[in-house]
């Protein structure tokens, strides 16, 4: 018989050997209802970024950290949600 084979035969009968299991084990999961700080961004004058980086960077630059701020206000979102239950 082949290795393969064998592990095809014996794979079903190892799962049913396990499945005779009877007790269900419950975990409590609890979340951290305290709110993470906001990020804080560096004090940096925008005059100085745009001639630094130019139109396009600082259009990338400033969408990113949008980005940034919009996930912060959604997780904190989330978690007042699921806490207030």
């Amino acid at each position: 018989m082949s290795r393969i084979a064998a592990l095809l035969l014996l794979g079903p009968m190892a799962i049913f050997a396990v499945s005779g299991c009877s007790t269900v084990e419950y975990v409590p999961v609890t979340p951290q209802c305290t709110v993470p700080p906001h990020p804080v961004m560096p004090l940096v004058d925008m005059g100085e970024v745009w001639d630094s980086a130019g139109d396009g960077l600082f259009r990338d630059i400033e969408t990113y950290v949008n980005n940034l701020w919009a996930l912060v206000d959604e997780q904190n979102a989330i978690i007042e949600a699921i806490c207030s239950k």
